[in-house]
């Protein structure tokens, strides 16, 4: 450290909850004439806000683990919530008070699971980044070779630098300085000059090494709060460029439109989610559909949770929905449940109704893996109680031409109330089996 950047205070620094990444805690705070370094366990007792900063690594308050289960592995998620959501308070007290967080980024961040689970804020760091038009995204491997961009974290970076993950800002007001790059993406940062993001490897568990690695760490941190960058004036910006108001402009319009094509596609990856959701969770997805993807107004307050209603302008229902999923494909027991809910129901045998089934859920590993045929005598057997079959996927190639404009609401809505069968879709026709028939090569 320079003269000039010789610190007139001393910092303390809480490192907070190493064990979680198989670090072993010095017994001894690590002292030195311009900052203390003092480490606490998970579970201690000690206050963010009783320090001025606080390091922490990411991923401390979640877990993940591949577990064995009927249909298969899954991935299981926990979260320490109680413990996050206090913490969180205290960092915002602590950020309050003029202190700072430093984040260490050592893995890919895991937002969702393949089940539509959403673990966004299921830990302080992605608390802390999720700002709005602020986007995180994984690397499909970790790259050591990063562009140090901030001098105070040269001497890190250069021998622990690593990143999993990169950043890209399309949020105009958010204060977010670059520290670091791999390939010209962001890779760690400073938000609003109290939240470190820094890409790194977990080092070592030897004492001499956890030493080093958070003395040269402190040692950067004091460096780069000292100095606080050097902050332009808001005033300097009433001097503009002739280019500038044009340039400004065309900057929010790109942001405006980049939000919409960003919430499309998410919206989009929802409808193909009942390919492989199951249980509730495929059931709210298929209604997702149908209420927002075909604009039919939907009542899902059956008393059968599997159970749903598609409605007419007056509010009236027209067509019975029952929502299955299976690792297998479609058997009698399916169309005899639909058949058995329809009547206790309350309606009629030839009112219609849709049987609507995720098959094959945890075996199949594409698209066309999805695409199993229906055995005839059950295609028959829904035929006869008056019961029409669509899969999934079906269903997924009937949005997409509604979609595409090749078929109109009331086009689908008369395929599904005037047939019973097994309704087959996909990229270029749709035709109703009813088992009676030769099945023509896709």
């Amino acid at each position: 450290m320079e003269q000039s950047e010789v610190p007139d205070r001393h910092f303390k620094f809480l490192v907070f909850g190493i064990e979680k990444k198989g670090l072993t805690l010095p017994k001894q705070p690590i002292q030195t004439p311009h900052y203390t370094l003092t480490f606490e366990y998970f579970q201690t007792a000690r206050t963010f806000h009783e320090f001025d900063g606080v390091i922490l690594f990411q991923g401390i308050f979640e877990q993940f683990e591949w577990r064995p289960g009927v249909m298969g592995s899954y991935l299981h998620h926990s979260c320490a919530q109680d413990e996050l959501d206090k913490r969180n308070k205290e960092a915002a007290l602590l950020r309050k008070k003029g202190g700072v967080l430093c984040f260490l980024l050592t893995d890919e961040f895991v937002d969702r699971n393949d089940k539509g689970g959403n673990f966004r804020h299921s830990d302080l760091t992605k608390h802390h980044l999720n700002y709005y038009n602020f986007q995180r995204i994984n690397f499909s491997v970790r790259d050591t070779h990063l562009t140090v961009k901030v001098d105070d974290f040269m001497k890190f970076l250069e021998r622990y630098g690593a990143a999993s993950s990169y950043f890209r800002n399309f949020n105009d007001d958010l204060d977010c300085r670059i520290i670091a790059e791999c390939g010209g993406k962001m890779t760690g940062m400073v938000l609003h000059k109290h939240d470190y993001f820094l890409p790194t490897l977990v080092p070592d568990n030897r004492l001499e090494v956890i030493t080093e690695y958070f003395s040269v760490l402190a040692d950067s941190l004091v460096s780069s709060w000292t100095k606080l960058f050097q902050v332009l004036p808001e005033w300097i910006d009433t001097f503009l460029f002739d280019e500038e108001k044009g340039l400004n402009s065309e900057r929010k319009t790109l942001a405006a439109r980049m939000k919409g094509i960003d919430d499309r596609i998410e919206c989009l990856k929802g409808y193909k989610s009942i390919l492989a959701l199951s249980h509730q969770e495929l059931v709210d997805s298929v209604i997702n559909v149908f209420r927002d993807g075909f604009g039919i107004a939907v009542d899902p307050t059956d008393q059968l949770r599997e159970d749903f209603k598609l409605l007419d302008s007056n509010k009236k229902p027209f067509l019975l929905c029952e929502v299955k999923s299976t690792n297998r494909g479609v058997a009698r027991e399916h169309v005899n449940q639909a058949d058995s809910h329809r009547e206790r129901s309350g309606f009629n045998p030839d009112f219609p109704s849709l049987l609507i089934i995720n098959t094959a859920v945890k075996k199949a590993r594409s698209v066309d893996e999805k695409d199993q045929e229906i055995a005839r005598e059950q295609v028959q057997h829904a035929r006869r109680n008056n019961i029409l079959i669509i899969r999934t996927v079906d269903l997924l190639f009937l949005l997409r031409r509604y979609l595409a404009k090749t078929i109109s609401r009331d086009e689908v809505v008369k395929i599904l109330t005037t047939n019973s069968g097994w309704l087959r879709v996909n990229q270029s026709k749709w035709l109703v089996l009813t088992g009676d028939e030769c099945e023509p090569s896709s």
